[in-house]
């Protein structure tokens, strides 16, 4: 395994946990929805920010654009209060995943120049994370303990998707 499949393997593998802990929290009676989501955006944005480091010399930026989208989150949530009004929550996770998106077409399209099969599977990833990031912020209109239930799922989801990128790299590559 390459140095970038390794650190995209760990990324993922780090994601698929926080949003595992993340659907356990209401458990705890964690239900701060404001700072649950504050710290899981943070995260995300520093993990993939760590991650474009570590594999800075392979020309793929997607983890710097990645940080800058959990960055716009961050600062619309200084603006906004999703602890009240569970629209700006949908509203912030909706533009976020719009964001991340357009950073998942642009990864979509540098495989495709390249002339790699991976660029099919981006794009279905990226169905699916717009599919499942739609549908998460259509269903935060509840208390805050099923907010932050239904993001931890996203989260979770988040990261699975993000795992089949560097797992289908590594089958591809023992071929």
């Amino acid at each position: 395994m390459d140095r970038r499949t390794l650190v995209e393997f760990i990324t993922g593998w780090i994601l698929v946990l926080a949003g595992g802990i993340m659907t356990i929290l209401p458990i705890f009676s964690i239900t701060n929805v404001r700072m649950v989501f504050i710290a899981i955006i943070a995260v995300y944005g520093i993990i993939h920010l760590i991650k474009n480091f570590f594999i800075l010399e392979a020309k793929d930026f997607s983890g710097f654009r990645t940080a800058a989208s959990c960055i716009v989150a961050l600062i619309l949530m200084m603006f906004m209060d999703i602890n009240d009004s569970p629209w700006n929550l949908a509203l912030i996770l909706f533009i976020w995943v719009i964001l991340m998106s357009l950073t998942k077409l642009k990864e979509s399209d540098y495989y495709h120049d390249r002339k790699n099969k991976l660029w099919e599977l981006n794009v279905i990833n990226l169905i699916l994370f717009i599919l499942t990031g739609v549908l998460t912020s259509v269903n935060l209109y509840y208390t805050g303990d099923v907010q932050i239930l239904v993001l931890g799922f996203f989260f979770l989801i988040n990261g699975i998707l993000e795992l089949m990128d560097p797992l289908a790299a590594y089958i591809m590559e023992k071929k």
